[in-house]
């Protein structure tokens, strides 16, 4: 008896060693992790954080420093950035900040805007718009990455927010993004409370995935379609549930 309790014990351990050496094999799981959390931006002594050493100043003068690059209206005050958050791709941290700006549609395009607020026409000849996009950032605040929200509507927009950003599938890198925007030739507002009544959010879902430091990133519109009115990202996250639940092959992965 003594002697087989000791080979069951022996059996045991091999059966134990087997399963903990297959589990050590087997890859990662890929994690996204959204966090806004930049802190005070004081020092233990109370002092102010240095701007060098502040995190949303560095991620904003990075960003910045691309959008005027690629802006066709850099002397304009329209575009703008959003709130920045830290993402965390396979245990890296990058940053991610969303720009609202009118991307050049040819290298060294300049838009002039005429002046009015409402016109949205250029002194060169062209249309004033502006798209949604998201720059993403690694650790020392280097562009790794950035993706223009693609909205399908058949007239000219302007894309004036992003309300929302979210983890979607934290396995499999997937977010949602919702963007707010107009039609330019929308009639105005004749008054205060007329204010937004042409505006459309719409949320996109954002597949990412992360090579040698780089942030590749491709929209699936294929659930919630585009252009949609799906408003916000609990809302998308539940159609995308309906989605996937009828046709299993359009599930992330």
């Amino acid at each position: 008896m003594k002697n087989t309790n000791y080979k069951k014990l022996d059996l045991w351990r091999v059966l134990v060693c087997c399963v903990w050496l297959l589990f050590m094999q087997l890859p990662a799981a890929a994690h996204i992790r959204l966090s806004s959390d930049w802190g005070v931006g004081l020092l233990p002594n109370g002092h102010l954080v240095p701007d060098d050493q502040n995190e949303g100043k560095q991620l904003d003068k990075a960003a910045l420093a691309i959008v005027r690059d690629r802006t066709a209206t850099p002397n304009a005050t329209r575009f703008a950035l959003e709130l920045g958050f830290k993402l965390f791709v396979d245990q890296e941290k990058f940053y991610l900040q969303p720009t609202l700006y009118m991307p050049q549609s040819r290298p060294g395009e300049v838009c002039t805007s005429v002046g009015k607020v409402t016109a949205y026409q250029c002194k060169e000849g062209q249309r004033e718009t502006q798209a949604c996009h998201i720059g993403f950032f690694d650790n020392q605040f280097h562009e790794v990455g950035w993706h223009t929200i693609r909205i399908n509507e058949s007239v000219p927009i302007f894309c004036n927010a992003v309300p929302a950003v979210g983890a979607y599938d934290a396995k499999q890198n997937a977010m949602l993004v919702t963007v707010q925007y107009f039609a330019i030739d929308h009639k105005p507002a004749a008054k205060p409370s007329e204010i937004g009544s042409g505006w459309k959010r719409m949320t996109v879902l954002l597949r990412l995935t992360s090579d040698n430091g780089k942030i590749n990133v491709e929209q699936d519109d294929r659930c919630l379609g585009n252009p949609n009115q799906v408003a916000t990202v609990p809302d998308a996250k539940r159609s995308l549930r309906r989605c996937t639940a009828s046709s299993p092959s359009l599930a992330v992965h």
